[in-house]
């Protein structure tokens, strides 16, 4: 899971209260399995292991993915939380935000919009940018040739609530299938995404992430991982 180590004064904040330590780990234990119970008991869905049929399904040169909220998990450490509806817009939209900007639009237009760093803060963008790039973006798939058939799972959310209640830090956890044809022969993407949201600097943005991307083309395979590292610019 990604390295989560916040970065904003509220964070800190809630970190000295609760212990710096106990903390982390329980940020691991709810991002690994999930623990915790649905705010407002939503029925469940996609856990974003794998895509799944209940999620979206677009052909992306013609037309966007849209993604979708799917299961939220809570995880309090002191008062209950609640990840209210304006925390969850900023999130999804930040996340698919990163996705048409990373993803559909190089596997439509052959070109990433480098604008996707910015749903990152200024302690991972350097890394999501560049050195990570071939991980985090579809900049070097390729010419595609005919549809690209693209399904996500609908996007987790797991939020960990800070002392007083508030959401400290939100997990977005998604899956993507992506199939398309090219000179080579057939092309298939498996897209395993986890961003790490935080409050800072009056946004949700990206403390940490980890994203495991399988490409298989023409019998071949490849698999790459890319986790932030924290105190790294580049």
């Amino acid at each position: 899971m990604p390295s989560l180590l916040p970065r904003s004064k509220q964070l800190r904040t809630a970190l000295a209260v609760a212990g710096a330590v106990v903390f982390v780990g329980i940020v691991i234990i709810i991002l690994v399995v999930a623990a915790g119970n649905d705010d407002k008991h939503k029925p469940a869905a996609s856990t974003a292991t794998k895509p799944s049929t209940t999620g979206t399904t677009k052909d992306a040169k013609k037309q966007s993915l849209k993604l979708v909220l799917g299961r939220v998990v809570v995880q309090d450490t002191g008062f209950p939380t609640r990840v209210r509806p304006p925390v969850r817009r900023a999130v999804m939209a930040a996340t698919q935000r990163y996705f048409d900007y990373a993803i559909q639009a190089p596997l439509a237009h052959r070109k990433v919009n480098n604008a996707y760093s910015n749903v990152f803060d200024t302690g991972v963008n350097g890394q999501a940018a560049g050195r990570d790039r071939a991980t985090m973006t579809e900049e070097a798939t390729g010419p595609i040739r005919g549809p690209v058939r693209m399904l996500a799972s609908p996007v987790r959310l797991d939020a960990l609530g800070d002392p007083y209640g508030k959401p400290a830090l939100v997990g977005a956890s998604i899956s993507l299938q992506v199939n398309a044809a090219t000179p080579t022969g057939k092309l298939r993407i498996v897209r395993h995404t986890e961003l790490t949201f935080a409050y800072e600097s009056g946004r949700w943005r990206v403390t940490a992430y980890k994203v495991t991307v399988r490409r298989s083309i023409a019998g071949k395979s490849t698999s790459t991982t890319a986790r932030s590292k924290p105190g790294t610019t580049a």
